[in-house]
């Protein structure tokens, strides 16, 4: 799914880039999605923090290959993390991932990571 953005961009800078991809004959929206592309990846390689310590492990839970885990970072938060990725991985983003496959919620205490990976696990297990 694409969505349109407005953003401001100086009239110098719009023109040189209007200038550039004409000659190019490129599509502009598709140079604007690669440039994005690279940027988040180089900065979500940025913001990962190493996993200190895994607390609790649910493995192939809630399915063969995925878990849930609890673990502690580096940066001191503790996390409640779900899926075939995160669960196993030796660095974490250190942000809140909701979608996809994998995710991840970070949280001030293992007392709050944990009451998150419970109530999953319940929810996951009434549904049953």
């Amino acid at each position: 799914m694409k969505r349109t953005r407005q953003y401001r961009i100086d009239q110098d800078l719009l023109d040189r880039f209007d200038r550039v991809n004409e000659a190019l004959r490129q599509n502009k929206s598709e140079v604007i999605r690669q440039l994005m592309r690279k940027y988040v990846e180089e900065k979500e390689e940025e913001l990962k923090v190493e996993v200190l310590e895994i607390v609790e492990l649910r493995d192939n839970f809630p399915n063969n290959g995925e878990a849930y885990a609890v673990g502690k970072a580096e940066n001191g938060n503790y996390f409640f993390a779900w899926g075939p990725e995160y669960p196993y991985a030796d660095e974490v983003p250190s942000y809140n991932v909701d979608d996809g496959e994998s995710g991840i919620g970070h949280f001030p205490t293992k007392k709050h990571a944990m009451e998150a990976m419970k109530a999953t696990v319940d929810a996951w297990e009434t549904n049953i």
